[in-house]
């Protein structure tokens, strides 16, 4: 039996094509079509397209992200900083598993809130909002909360 750097090489593909792989569920080798691989990455990975929203809000703002399991970008332009402002995060009703929101502020925000808006937490969501700062959020569905993540 020839080693896989034996045979010949494809110069194109098809979708029928084979791939060799090992089955650690049935303990051995086995063939998956190509087609059946780009099924497998389809499903597997998450979409990481954000759907931006730039605001520029006054003191004491509320802004409510209501994308339905959408990766969302929140940027926050303001003219100046601000004493006090409000993020309000999708619901769990709406919220996807793994879904993410970035949320970046231009200017400094002394007190700010993450609302869960019925989640039962947000960990790691900052009380202040550093001018240039930035953080992401995931949400997870198993324990209906939101998390920091890097």
């Amino acid at each position: 039996m020839p080693q896989i750097n034996q045979l010949p090489t494809a110069s194109t593909l098809s979708s029928s094509d084979n791939l060799p792989i090992y089955s650690s569920v049935n303990g051995d080798a086995r063939k998956l079509s190509l087609a059946s691989l780009i099924s497998y990455f389809q499903s597997t990975f998450t979409n990481t397209t954000y759907i931006q929203n730039a605001q520029t809000p006054g003191d004491g703002f509320s802004i409510a992200l209501v994308q339905d399991g959408q990766y969302a970008w929140l940027k926050l332009l303001p003219t100046g900083a601000l004493a006090t402002g409000t993020v309000i995060l999708p619901s769990p009703s709406v919220a996807a598993d793994g879904q993410e929101i970035i949320i970046t502020s231009t200017l400094q925000i002394t007190s700010f809130t993450v609302n869960g808006n019925g989640a039962t937490a947000v960990y790691g969501a900052p009380a202040v909002l550093a001018a240039e700062d930035s953080f992401k959020l995931k949400y997870d569905l198993l324990t209906t909360s939101w998390f920091k993540v890097a």
